[in-house]
């Protein structure tokens, strides 16, 4: 575990509320003095330490029969004030793209800007037919305390830092942000008080009842119940690729929410801007689990030879590079790309000649099925550092975010959390979603 406590930031649009909950165990502060609200804090971090509790990571949840939800007056218990298990309880700020403060270093916000730009580069080349990505300004979010057991946590955050900053439903932000914002160990309250009002009573027992300040995996059905409780409607999606169709209907869906009308009036300049081979739109990602781990799908690539549909996500478990980071702050403005070109007879016949009696060589990329010419002197890249650009290769930067086939057909199962976009839950139609399900793709 971290040696150190670090208390959630302001992050809210207004003051009020947040300073007088404790980010810790959501105690209310309000009649302490800020003498006394420091020593609470400080008493978190003297608890003695207990049984910590570890599970291995969930199976796919598949889609449950109904069952009658747990009378809420039963189930409710009194909570602790203080956190369960944990000696030293570790929350992060959560940040979302409108906040004025710089990102915390495990955030990079601007990638899919970056990646927009890769793939026009490579839709230029001939490899990309078409793209299309999801809301532009969400951020990737990589695991950091969490290492090894947080993924799904982390897309959970990934779809909430989106969530707060899209304009087609302004209301998800306060049912989000209040009483305490999103985060790791506040999710994992956030789960524990849906369940005591009666939701997933099989997932509560699954889960032995007690999430906050565990290590426990938690995956697609879990974020459910937690977005329902907090009123932000959401569906389930199951995909068995044992059927005879496979993969198709996995990426067919994929591909026809992302290129679906939204639930805005476009203007005549999104209009003209979808005849572009690549574009942004305002769809909210995906979080799309299998076995053991899972991952937020920004958005599909179409390529063209093979005629095959990639994913493109972002994966919780895998840092991005500090060069790339400083790509995605920088904005596109910052970034020059490597050229790249088909392979043809000729330069696979000159290939040898270029490396012997050249300043320049030419490397075969298997991916792309392209040759890169990088100049041996780097007078190309002296030139754009010298502008203060960073130099990324278009086919190396895709390749990080790119799922093909191959990868996909490795497991059996998947299930898919996606936002409508419709308006907040009401209370009634909160209490229709205790009992978790989902619908077969």
């Amino acid at each position: 575990m971290e040696s150190e406590v670090e208390i959630i930031g302001e992050n809210s649009r207004s003051a009020a509320g947040n300073n007088d909950i404790c980010q810790l165990c959501s105690s209310n502060l309000q009649a302490l003095s800020p003498e006394q609200r420091g020593q609470h804090y400080e008493d978190h971090r003297t608890l003695t330490k207990s049984n910590t509790t570890y599970t291995e990571p969930l199976s796919v949840n598949k889609r449950r029969s109904p069952r009658r939800p747990a009378n809420s007056s039963s189930s409710s218990k009194s909570r602790s004030r203080y956190v369960p298990f944990l000696q030293k309880r570790v929350e992060e700020q959560f940040w979302y793209p409108t906040l004025s403060e710089p990102p915390p270093p495990n955030y990079t916000p601007g990638l899919l800007s970056i990646l927009k730009e890769a793939l026009k580069k490579s839709s230029l080349n001939g490899y990309t037919n078409r793209a299309v990505l999801c809301y532009e300004r969400t951020p990737h979010i990589a695991a950091t305390f969490d290492s090894g057991w947080g993924c799904g946590y982390r897309n959970f955050l990934m779809s909430c830092a989106a969530l707060m900053d899209q304009q087609i439903q302004p209301s998800y932000f306060g049912c989000l942000n209040n009483p305490i914002p999103p985060g790791v160990r506040n999710l994992q309250q956030w789960i524990e008080d849906a369940w005591e009002q009666g939701y997933d009573t099989v997932g509560a027992k699954q889960l032995r009842g007690d999430l906050v300040g565990t290590r426990k995996f938690i995956g697609t059905a879990e974020m459910y119940v937690a977005l329902s409780f907090r009123g932000i409607p959401c569906t389930l999606v199951d995909f068995d690729l044992r059927s005879r169709k496979g993969l198709e209907p996995l990426t067919d869906w994929v591909v026809e929410y992302f290129s679906g009308p939204v639930k805005k009036q476009g203007t005549i300049n999104e209009v003209l801007r979808d005849g572009s081979p690549v574009t942004t739109t305002e769809k909210m990602p995906i979080i799309l689990q299998y076995e053991g781990h899972s991952v937020t799908v920004v958005g599909y690539e179409l390529q063209s030879k093979p005629k095959e549909v990639n994913l493109l996500v972002f994966d919780p478990s895998s840092p991005i590079s500090e060069d790339t980071r400083s790509a995605a702050l920088a904005g596109p403005r910052g970034v020059a790309w490597t050229s790249a070109s088909k392979i043809s007879r000729a330069l696979q016949a000159r290939q040898r000649k270029l490396q012997g009696s050249s300043r320049k060589h030419a490397r075969l990329d298997s991916d792309a099925e392209c040759v890169i010419v990088i100049s041996d002197s780097d007078d190309e890249e002296k030139a754009n550092k010298e502008d203060g650009k960073l130099t990324l290769r278009t086919t190396d930067f895709i390749k990080i975010f790119r799922w093909k086939k191959s990868t996909l057909q490795r497991h059996k199962d998947f299930q898919l959390l996606y936002f409508p976009m419709d308006e907040p839950l009401s209370q009634q139609e909160r209490r229709t979603r205790q009992v978790v399900s989902s619908i077969v793709g």
